[in-house]
């Protein structure tokens, strides 16, 4: 908060909870300061108990989501499951890009906060936030990773198998059918394919949101008309873009150059009872993923309150200094 914004506050002093009367006696202005400290300290405790509580939750879902993606990422179809492993998977790479846009939109709102050259949460605050908000970004695209990169590669299989055989005088003849080998074979190479193309088309969708991103910050960074917050903040994010660019490249590099998965063949009864205890686990997360940010919103009233607590105290004490000479 810059200095003229503490001195300007004295003003709202005599609209403060704390100051009845303009005519206050030098104790009860003195008295006041106490009073305030002892709130500010009061909400303090308040803001704390949020953030631990945002912590116990927020790790909760991380392991809750790794451990999901653990486990399906370990096990794959079999001729008994045919697709349910896979369509399974398919579903989580789902919600976790869901909880990406999530992300991206809670970003967003404090990359607007940092523009302004006031901003009701203190700047350092906010930057914390926007860094681990890209974190768990970040861990998304991990954990999607490593479940596409779980399906199987394709097999050089026969298509047909020969049921039985029978000679007739000197001739010899065979009943043939299509193999189930193959024919999960077939299923398992779509679904890999299609997991595979749309991971390599997430990456490089964001390469190419990232560069078009630089492009206008570029564009914006050569005007005269932005004030100095936005300057820093789009400064800031040129870099970080950069460095995702760069990143994104590189995962899509290893993710081709990953080894095939040896995940374990599992039956349609044990498909079927995995997808159950993953959508009992999902439908907890989901509860405790929207109740983060609940209290998130809740964390950031709060800091916002505070903040004008401290603006207020500031300008108390700034004001006993230049009037309580004894």
């Amino acid at each position: 908060m810059k200095p003229s914004a503490v001195f300007s506050s004295l003003f709202a002093l005599l609209l403060s909870p704390y100051v009845s009367a303009v005519d206050m006696t030098m104790e009860e202005r003195i008295q006041s300061v106490v009073t305030l400290e002892q709130h500010i300290e009061q909400r303090e405790q308040r803001l704390e108990h949020l953030a631990d509580d945002i912590r116990t939750i927020d790790g909760r879902v991380e392991k809750g989501i790794a451990d999901i993606v653990t486990m399906v990422s370990s096990i794959r179809d079999s001729k008994d499951s045919k697709l349910r492993v896979a369509k399974l998977k398919g579903d989580i790479v789902s919600r976790l890009r869901k909880t990406i846009e999530f992300y991206e939109t809670q970003r967003n709102g404090i990359r607007e906060q940092l523009r302004k050259e006031e901003t009701a949460i203190p700047r350092e605050t906010l930057n914390a936030d926007l860094k681990r908000f890209n974190e768990r970004i970040e861990k998304r695209v991990e954990q999607i990773e490593k479940i596409a990169a779980s399906f199987p590669e394709p097999k050089d299989l026969e298509k047909y198998v020969v049921t039985d055989t029978y000679s007739w005088g000197w001739m010899t003849y065979q009943n043939q059918k299509i193999s189930e080998e193959w024919k999960q074979n077939r299923r398992d190479s779509k679904q890999t394919d299609s997991m595979q193309k749309k991971f390599l088309e997430g990456l490089e969708e964001s390469i190419e949101h990232l560069k078009q991103r630089n492009a206008y910050l570029a564009e914006k960074l050569k005007g005269t008309s932005i004030t100095p917050a936005e300057r820093e903040l789009y400064e800031s994010d040129v870099v970080s873009n950069e460095a995702l660019i760069e990143l994104r490249q590189n995962q899509a590099k290893e993710f081709l150059e990953k080894p095939p998965a040896k995940g374990k063949e599992v039956s349609q009864n044990s498909a079927h009872n995995t997808e159950l205890l993953i959508r009992d686990m999902l439908g907890d997360l989901r509860e405790d993923f929207f109740s983060i940010f609940r209290k998130y919103s809740e964390l950031n009233k709060e800091r916002a309150d505070l903040e004008k607590l401290h603006v207020n105290l500031a300008a108390r004490q700034a004001w006993l200094k230049e009037n309580d000479k004894e």
